[in-house]
């Protein structure tokens, strides 16, 4: 795989650099992680910092145009919506079927939430 910097400017406004890139490559298209690496080493970023924002693949051909963002700060980097955060930032498997589990209730919920869900149920089926 090979990046190519097409363009490199200056952000001053929104503190950070936006960077254009293209990307040659035998075989299936790269992971999105494989190719943000490889453009975090050719531009010596900061791999925090850096939130890999587009990358278009052309139809029958083996390369690739993207979009970096490569900020000053991490307060400068909180203008980034979460889905490209979490896109760039990955929550390691653990922590993601922590947060996808439903938290236990205590026993004196459980008495609490049974009779709830059974009108509920009333409610829907009289309808």
């Amino acid at each position: 795989m090979e990046v190519e910097i097409i363009e490199k400017k200056e952000n001053p406004l929104l503190e950070r650099t936006e960077v254009r890139f293209k990307v040659a490559f035998a075989g299936s298209t790269p992971k999105r992680s494989d190719v943000r690496n490889k453009v975090i080493a050719q531009l010596n970023a900061d791999r925090e910092l850096t939130v890999l924002d587009r990358l278009d693949a052309d139809f029958g051909a083996q390369r690739a145009m993207g979009y970096v963002k490569v900020y000053a700060n991490k307060k400068a980097m909180k203008i980034e919506p979460d889905y490209k955060v979490l896109r760039n930032f990955p929550k390691p498997k653990e922590e993601e079927k922590a947060a996808e589990a439903p938290p236990k209730p205590k026993e004196g919920e459980k008495a609490a939430e049974a009779p709830a869900k059974k009108e509920e149920a009333k409610k829907e089926g009289g309808e």
